[in-house]
């Protein structure tokens, strides 16, 4: 599923709307479904992916590079636990990866 524009469709866990300047990857739409995620967590995976459309710089976001076998993506925060990778593409969007929780080693 990839998505465009400023409507809204349903996706797997719950009601995904659409982006001015993201586009949601298919591997980010199974993520997002396959993962044992709550409603609350998909609720702020949600506010982040309209926070980084609107506002990247938003500081709750905490956006940065990647490095090592990750260069080239981008990682946001949702949450202390939850992140999410991006690619940014050459006609300044954004293609969103992947949604997972990050655990502190």
């Amino acid at each position: 599923m990839i998505q465009s524009g400023r409507h809204a469709t349903s996706s797997p866990g719950g009601f995904m709307p659409e982006y001015a300047f993201l586009v949601i990857g298919s591997e980010f739409v199974e993520s997002y479904g396959a993962q044992d995620f709550s409603f609350a967590e998909r609720q702020r995976f949600r506010r982040a992916l309209q926070l980084l459309d609107e506002n990247e710089q938003h500081p709750s976001l905490r956006v940065h590079r990647l490095q090592g076998k990750d260069a080239g993506v981008w990682s946001l925060s949702a949450s202390d636990e939850l992140r999410i990778t991006f690619k940014r593409l050459p006609d300044g969007k954004k293609l969103i990866l992947r949604c997972s929780r990050h655990y502190h080693g």
